[in-house]
């Protein structure tokens, strides 16, 4: 008689694609999974993966017997968690890693009804899909796609881009790119890091190839960099809603706008195997800017600001 956990486990190897990733993933040991993947091969009478030093490859037999399975280990899966019972259960912990900007200005407003604990942590997206791949983490609001054979990618908003300076600042014409790109590399620049990864996807965007200078200040925190544009440390380029307020209320300047808005799709990410978890679909649901309205960093009109 073949056993429910078996078909489990051979669906969380060939949903992440390793015996170590599928193991992390149901909270089991790797000799477990390795078990019930035999177990269950031995009851088909077939190998259903093929070994290699990197990956589990699923043959034709494995492909067929997933799209036969996976629907009902799911629904199998959702009925269990169910029968524990909602009023007895202490509410389930989610951990979330995040960038701490839009976590703060975005994310946590989006969140607030959600019916799960919060474990929130905050860094770069490779560092957060690399915790994400271990099982350190269940859920990751990335601002790009990681090549990650067991992480799933939903889009779930987009950022605008703005270039900002000093109250102060000189507001530069409307002229072709190629004639206002000298005046912008004159200012003093501040990055969130020496790579500059906002400044330059704007630079490459508007003008085609990377910004042709250092930054003059660097801060790892969209905040800060925010504040130490407002106090005339340089201009840079911040997320439509992180800086909104302070263009509106005059502590900051649009001190330029290109032809084609410069924008950033955010993206939910989750292991594969948690793909029909209530949790993900709430998490997804409460995150969409289509079902929230979309995020506050819409691009301002031209000569005016939201």
């Amino acid at each position: 008689m073949v056993d429910f956990d078996w078909y489990r486990s051979f669906v969380a190897v060939y949903r992440v694609g390793t015996v170590s990733g599928a193991a992390v993933s149901r909270f089991l040991t790797q000799p477990a999974v390795s078990q019930h993947l035999a177990a269950l091969e031995a009851a088909v009478g077939q190998p259903l993966f093929v070994r290699t030093p990197r990956r589990m490859i699923p043959t034709e037999a494995g492909k067929e017997l997933y799209a036969r399975m996976a629907q009902a280990v799911d629904t199998l899966d959702q009925v269990s968690r169910g029968l524990r019972g909602p009023a007895s259960a202490e509410p389930i912990v989610v951990r979330v890693g995040a960038a701490l900007e839009y976590f703060h200005e975005i994310a946590l407003e989006r969140l607030a009804s959600a019916p799960f604990r919060f474990r929130v942590e905050f860094g770069i997206a490779e560092s957060l899909a690399e915790k994400l791949e271990r099982g350190d983490l269940d859920a990751v609001i990335a601002t790009q796609k990681i090549p990650a054979r067991a992480i799933e990618f939903v889009q779930i908003d987009e950022e605008h881009f703005l270039l900002v300076g000093p109250p102060d600042g000189e507001q530069l014409p409307a002229e072709h790119p190629g004639e206002i790109e000298d005046r912008l590399s004159a200012h003093k620049w501040i990055g969130y890091s020496v790579e500059m990864p906002i400044i330059r996807r704007f630079w490459q965007q508007t003008f085609k190839r990377r910004p042709p200078f250092q930054p003059a200040l660097v801060i790892p925190n969209l905040h800060a960099i925010e504040r130490a544009v407002e106090l005339g440390y340089g201009v840079s380029v911040l997320p439509g809603y992180l800086c909104q307020g302070a263009l509106e209320s005059g502590r900051v300047r649009l001190l330029w706008e290109p032809p084609a808005i410069v924008s950033n799709e955010l993206w939910l990410a989750y292991r594969k195997v948690a793909r029909a978890s209530p949790e993900i679909a709430q998490l997804l649901a409460l995150l969409s800017a289509r079902s929230n309205g979309g995020a506050k960093s819409r691009h301002p009109s031209k000569g005016q600001v939201r």
